[in-house]
């Protein structure tokens, strides 16, 4: 999941700019997980298609890398978000559940 999300974003930048991942907990009982870039912002039309199966905006591409990332957080009774806008560029974020260890 983790992959597959760091290398769109990183193919979505121009040489230079960066990629930020973060991780932090949360109150709710949840790990989140973001992964940013500053690229050029994903349309709208395009944004909401983005983890349907084998919809795809690359040449190489076969439309399953997000719709396969979606499965997995979904599965884990996580939540997927994706956000993008000309002045923050564009942000994954996955949510999961948080299972302290015990001690």
């Amino acid at each position: 999941m983790l992959i597959n999300l760091t290398t769109n974003a990183f193919e979505a930048i121009d040489e230079g700019e960066t990629v930020t991942i973060q991780v932090t907990t949360e109150i709710m009982g949840k790990v989140c997980i973001q992964v940013h870039n500053g690229g050029k912002p994903i349309p709208p039309e395009v944004l909401s298609n983005l983890t349907t199966p084998f919809y795809t905006t690359k040449s190489q591409g076969n439309g399953l890398g997000l719709a396969i990332v979606k499965r997995i957080v979904e599965a884990h009774d996580g939540e997927l978000s994706i956000e993008s806008s000309s002045i923050v560029g564009t942000q994954v974020t996955v949510k999961l559940p948080y299972f302290p260890p015990k001690t």
